[in-house]
């Protein structure tokens, strides 16, 4: 925060009640918080950008992973080999059907981009897996249709003075009868920007921010989810997902397409069909032809293609870096850390690359990547992805700003509940009680230049 800026009566007092030091002032934010893969523009079209240091070449095979990303799979067998194998249970037939735009899903009353988690235990689970399918092709029946009801929060409306409210998520025609007995959990698709650069992050590091126990004494113990790599064979830090349950951005694409479009790969080469369901035989038939419905080239292809997109650049508002300011002193970049850094040599995704410079650069993806426990208000009815229902990722907010620009189609956290930003920070609690309070207590003027802050992003 500049000297010469008046500091508000409210931000005196959060000073004295955090610790001297909260008070004095950070190096500014840079604007390209994707340092290398940072692009400026206005265009709503930017999340569908490549990031600008790509050769010729790399962008020819960036343009043939975009294809097969964005044009729909039909069912095999058919005349285009290359994109068949679709279903027979699936929720979308293209990547871009949930992530339109490369930008995150829609609410089930919108379209696609949101899917049912489903607890590890309870009656009929082996029949419906770790994910509702609610598509099927031609011959087949869907697992169900998503339902909801609302939900108010009063107790928390009355400590967070805010109108929360949220859905609770159920199976509609269940194919395999009552799921009463049953816990879900609603994932909202993300928005695909940055996920490349997460993937260069270090395990070491991300094993080094892990304080499980706490040992610092500030409350937030967040901790690294150790998660199985198929490609190395070992558990590695876990940094996808809103449970942080994939290691690697090439496994995550795989797993997508294996739960979400019925689609196997040489990582997962099983069925996306429960073997307990007799009109999945024919899909087991299949899976013991080893060669996958999609080819490693072509997942590598995908996978480039993800992980060579864009980064927004941060606006440069008037009040960027008094907000920023504020961001740290609350607290909030005790999990949204801001600045990581990353080696441009661990590149190992992309297999089209022939040449790599070894440097470091810092990127700003305002997050640790750790699972930290955010209080009984976002916490599921039950365990999923082997991870506790308070436990959740800290969710990037690079690009926060374009997902929050429309208040109509605001649609923020992991299931979507938050229409706005302000909101979203009502939901906060366990790990992030403190930060919210500090946020409480600031006058509105605060408060605006916070929220004016997280808008630029």
């Amino acid at each position: 925060m500049p000297r010469s800026r008046t500091i508000s009566p409210s931000l005196l007092l959060l000073c004295a009640l955090i610790a001297v030091s909260a008070c004095k002032s950070y190096p500014p934010l840079p604007l390209d918080s994707g340092a290398s893969y940072s692009l400026t523009s206005d265009s709503p079209r930017i999340l569908e950008q490549a990031q600008p240091q790509l050769s010729m070449e790399q962008k020819l095979d960036w343009a043939v992973g975009k294809s097969f990303a964005n044009q729909a799979w039909v069912s095999a067998p058919a005349s285009t080999r290359a994109r068949d194998g679709l279903g027979p249970l699936f929720n979308a037939n293209s990547c871009v059907a949930c992530h339109q735009h490369n930008g995150q899903g829609q609410l089930p009353e919108h379209g696609p981009g949101l899917i049912l988690r489903i607890a590890t235990s309870g009656a009929n689970h082996n029949a419906y897996g770790e994910q509702l399918q609610d598509h099927a092709l031609l011959g087949s029946q869907a697992e169900g249709q998503i339902g909801w009801r609302d939900i108010a929060s009063p107790g928390l409306a009355s400590s967070h003075q805010a109108n929360l409210s949220h859905r609770q998520y159920f199976i509609e025609q269940a194919r395999y009868g009552d799921t009463d007995s049953m816990a879900f959990s609603a994932r909202l698709a993300p928005a695909l920007i940055g996920m490349g650069l997460l993937d260069r992050i270090s395990d070491e590091l991300l094993i080094k921010r892990s304080d499980p126990e706490d040992r610092d004494r500030n409350g937030i113990s967040g901790r690294a989810a150790l998660r199985w790599d198929e490609q190395q064979q070992k558990l590695r830090p876990g940094r996808f997902g809103w449970k942080a349950s994939q290691a690697s951005l090439k496994q995550q694409v795989a797993l997508a397409f294996s739960q979400d479009l019925g689609i196997r790969s040489t990582i997962y080469s099983a069925p996306n069909c429960p073997p307990s369901v007799p009109s999945c035989d024919h899909e087991f038939a299949l899976s013991q032809n080893p060669e996958p419905e999609i080819s490693a080239k072509l997942l590598n292809a995908v996978t480039h293609y993800i992980a060579n997109l864009a980064v927004p650049s941060i606006q440069n508002t008037p009040d960027l870096q008094a907000g920023y300011q504020l961001f740290i002193k609350l607290g909030c970049a005790n999990c949204h850390i801001p600045a990581t850094e990353i080696n441009t040599a661990a590149v190992g995704l992309q297999a089209s690359l022939t040449s790599v410079t070894m440097q470091k650069e810092t990127i700003y993806p305002f997050s640790d990547l750790l699972l930290h426990d955010m209080g009984p208000g976002l916490a599921d009815s039950a365990a999923t992805d082997n991870t506790p229902a308070a436990e959740w990722r800290t969710a990037p907010l690079w690009g926060l700003g374009m997902r929050s620009r429309d208040d109509t189609q605001t649609r923020l956290l992991h299931d979507g509940r938050a229409n706005s930003i302000k909101e979203a920070i009502h939901w906060h609690g366990g790990e992030a009680e403190g930060s919210l309070q500090n946020y409480q207590q600031l006058d509105s003027h605060s408060q605006t230049t916070l929220l004016n802050f997280l808008k630029a992003l």
